[in-house]
């Protein structure tokens, strides 16, 4: 019997220097992987017009006999329309270690129970990797939402949200003469949104810079990886994608 998993010969827009990638083309092997990411709610990275656009959506429902994969629309019309007018999308999923990528046709529109939603067929051939892909997007400075972390003795440090993706968040405004360690895991930070409410997420930092803000003052530029990820977490991360 013919493997159903072999490692990825070719470099391609997805695949340029990924160590430990895997071209997977069994079909039982792609339904399962992409209904586990409708059951776990993955957010997913869709490219479009030669990767310059990029939307974040979800997959909704898999459908074997249609050969079909619905996935939800942005919250940009404009966008949505440009995406169902390009000639090839590209799907990227980040889930645990992994990054799950494929390629498909024009997207299609169509109703999912009275809803607009739209469509690709099942991916003939995925690509699995071992390192993120998702986009990651800027948050403008006007709108940028706050967050809050709790450090040891009680103090209370902010930052203002630079920018984001499926994974993680860059924070901007940690004073320069704070401690940042790399690998450290800060709990129950809070991001203020616009409506009042706020979220809550454990984050882990993944790497930090020094750089000067508006008026010439060092300040830290921190990397964070989502150590827990809120369910409305994809939801904030849609506010902020925009049309590139």
């Amino acid at each position: 019997m013919l493997p159903t998993a072999q490692p990825a010969a070719t470099s391609g827009r997805f695949n340029d220097d990924l160590a430990g990638s895997r071209l997977l083309w069994s079909r039982h092997q792609i339904v399962h992987l992409l209904q586990r990411f409708i059951h776990d709610d993955q957010p997913v990275s869709v490219h479009y017009a030669d990767e310059n656009r990029v939307i974040v959506t979800r997959a909704l429902q898999l459908d074997r006999q249609l050969n079909r994969v619905y996935f939800e629309y942005g919250d940009h019309k404009g966008a949505n329309s440009r995406l169902l007018r390009s000639e090839e999308v590209q799907f990227s999923v980040v889930h645990g270690a992994d990054t799950t990528q494929f390629t498909s046709p024009r997207a299609r529109d169509v109703l999912l129970a009275g809803r607009p939603v739209f469509h690709v067929p099942i991916p003939a051939r995925v690509i699995q990797a071992d390192r993120r892909m998702h986009r990651r997007i800027t948050v403008p400075q006007i709108s940028a939402p706050i967050v809050t972390f709790s450090l040891p003795g009680g103090r209370h440090v902010k930052g203002r949200l630079a920018d984001m993706s499926a994974t993680g968040i860059g924070v901007i405004g940690f004073a320069a003469d704070e401690k940042v360690r790399t690998g450290t895991e800060v709990q129950n930070c809070v991001i203020q949104l616009d409506d009042g409410k706020q979220m809550v997420v454990d984050l882990k930092i993944r790497h930090a810079a020094l750089l000067k803000d508006a008026n010439g003052k060092p300040t830290h530029r921190i990397g964070f990886r989502l150590a827990s990820r809120p369910k409305d977490f994809s939801d904030l991360l849609k506010a902020f994608t925009v049309d590139l």
